[in-house]
């Protein structure tokens, strides 16, 4: 006769069989792969325990209890369909950083994108989200060379935002971390090395775009 564990686990095979692999049922009870490993591998390491096989049952949408009964394969009840979501992936361009800096002014629809390479932007953004590819050292260590960052016009930045600046001087665009210390704001390179870590933001500069997220490359060309 078969022990409690012996059955849950049996049943949590089953149901990992029926969600296509080891891989998808991970997904679907929100654990990682190789947590799934030890408790239903080939040779696990430790139970299930009450709390797991109440909250396996429930991501299934299967009653309390499902998981220490013996059942039937053919009463197995498939895996949710986690491909069917509502979420809307938009396409985002990259741009250089000489349009970057007129971005606002001139507007997206005024822009040639037609040779631009687009990307699909990972988190809620606006229509005027764009992608710049960091070049220098300044923001180094936490952005290296290369690196896509998605910005939007449209978010206000905030204290420890990183931000995209135009430089009225000069013209030229910048990217920082935007710094709040009391009344005053500044532009802050992450390089602790940089010549000028802080820039004074005093009617000098304008901030035109928030970074909502940011990609690094996993291999970069020498």
């Amino acid at each position: 006769m078969k022990t409690n564990d012996e059955i849950r686990r049996d049943n949590a095979r089953k149901l990992r069989d029926s969600a296509g692999g080891n891989s998808s049922f991970a997904g679907i009870i929100e654990r990682e792969p190789t947590q799934v490993s030890r408790v239903i591998g080939k040779n696990p390491t430790k139970k299930i325990g009450d709390d797991l096989a109440r909250h396996i049952e429930k991501c299934f949408d299967l009653p309390d209890g499902w998981l220490d009964k013996e059942h039937q394969a053919t009463n197995i009840i498939s895996a949710p369909d986690v491909t069917d979501t509502n979420l809307t992936i938009q396409m985002v361009p990259v741009i250089s950083w000489v349009q970057a800096g007129a971005w606002t002014e001139i507007g997206y629809s005024e822009v040639d994108l037609s040779l631009s390479e687009t990307y699909p932007c990972p988190v809620p953004c606006g229509p005027m989200t764009y992608i710049l590819r960091v070049i220098g050292d300044s923001m180094i260590d936490e952005y290296r060379p290369g690196d896509m960052i998605f910005i939007d016009p449209e978010v206000a930045p905030v204290h420890g935002d990183d931000v995209i600046a135009l430089l009225l001087d000069s013209g030229e665009t910048t990217f920082k971390r935007l710094v709040e210390d009391g009344n005053h704001k500044y532009l802050k390179a992450l390089n602790k090395g940089w010549p000028e870590q802080y820039i004074k933001i005093d009617g000098n500069c304008s901030i035109i775009g928030t970074v909502v997220f940011s990609g690094k490359p996993r291999r970069y060309r020498v």
